[in-house]
Formats: C-alpha cells, sequence, structure tokens
C-alpha cells in the first residue's frame, strides 16, 4: 500500500470521511489492540481500517479460530486495503449497520471492535448511529477501542464524542497520550454494559 500518500491523497478528497493524514503508528495500534485481548476472542471488527496498519497489529494478535473482519466505507480505501490485504475479510458497507451485517453474516454478538474513524469530525447524528451500532453489536462485557487526536477532543464533536462514550458505555478509560504518533493521540477503551 501506498501508505501515506495514498491516505492524504484520500483526506484532500474525503476530508471529514477520512479525517487522518498520516497511517497511525506503531506504539498507537498496539495501545489500540493490546488491551482487547484478541487472542481470546471468538469475533472481532474493525471500524475504518484505512490502510490496514491497525490490522496487521490485530490480525497478528487474534487467537488461530478468532474470526476478524474490517468494515470500510470508501471504495478507493476498500479496493486498496483488498488488494494490500487479501488475506483479510472487508466489507465496504457503513459502520451504522454493523449489527446488520454481523445478523447477515450469523455473528451472534462481537467479542470486541476497533475503531479509526474521524468521530471528532462527524456530526452528532452520525455519531450516535455508529455507536448504537456498535453497543448493538458487542457482547456483554465486550470491548470497544478508538482513538482521538489532542486537538480533536477539544472540539465540540469530542466533547460530544466523550459524552457519548460515557453514556453508553459502563466503563470508559483513557490511555496516556502517544506523543511519538502524528498528530500526538489518546486511545477510549470501553466496556459494553
Amino acid at each position: 500500500m501506498a501508505g501515506r500518500w495514498f491516505l492524504l491523497k484520500q483526506f484532500l478528497r474525503h476530508p471529514i470521511q477520512v479525517g487522518a493524514i498520516a497511517p497511525s503508528g506503531e506504539r498507537l495500534c498496539r495501545e489500540l489492540v493490546d488491551w482487547l485481548e484478541l487472542e481470546n476472542a471468538a469475533v472481532a471488527a474493525e471500524l475504518g481500517p484505512g490502510t490496514g496498519v491497525v490490522t496487521r497489529e490485530a490480525v497478528r494478535q487474534c487467537g488461530k479460530n478468532t474470526r476478524f473482519f474490517a468494515v470500510e466505507l470508501d471504495k478507493n480505501i476498500y479496493d486498496e486495503f483488498k488488494t494490500a490485504m487479501p488475506g483479510v475479510e472487508i466489507f465496504n458497507a457503513n459502520a451504522c449497520e454493523l449489527d446488520k451485517l454481523c445478523q447477515n453474516e450469523g455473528i451472534e454478538a462481537l467479542d470486541a471492535v476497533i475503531s479509526g474513524l474521524p468521530w471528532a469530525s462527524f456530526p452528532e447524528k452520525l455519531q450516535q448511529n455508529i455507536l448504537s451500532a456498535v453497543v448493538r453489536s458487542l457482547k456483554p462485557g465486550g470491548k470497544f477501542s478508538t482513538f482521538a487526536y489532542l486537538q480533536g477532543m477539544i472540539m465540540p464533536g469530542g466533547i460530544r464524542f466523550r459524552k457519548l462514550l460515557e453514556k453508553e458505555f459502563a466503563q470508559v478509560e483513557l490511555s496516556p497520550v502517544i506523543w511519538k504518533n502524528l498528530p500526538p493521540a489518546v486511545v477510549y477503551r470501553c466496556i459494553k454494559k
């Protein structure tokens, strides 16, 4: 994958939908995935896999019987991802329909969901719709991890998203700041009620 340049080009075309100018750094990827215990998961999903840097870490940590799949709305990113990572199951679908996708695939519930979506740039209704689909898809006690760039956390959309997380999940924790990421970020670690 042409990584940085491909993602920058997609960001310039669709800044709200893509939300990142560069792939997540190695430390952010580990921070997103380590806590999920994917080695013990039956089924896990990733929303907005982008160039696949988080996906590679997730697949590396999945157990031998874990079913892992990604959901990507942007057709160009979806096509690029399929070419670069042919061994990873991916659906060209809307994250708002994660629960319906699981139902169509015969998946009762997900153990974990990872998200690389640009939450702070989304309008309130879209944040709610995607997050509701995530919650409906997770089993009780299921884990959800996503990240926020520091500057995004103080935007109205970032503040609203944090409140939504606290409303929807029994537990919401914040990682230490990952300063070596471009831009610096934190990870939200959430557990379903």
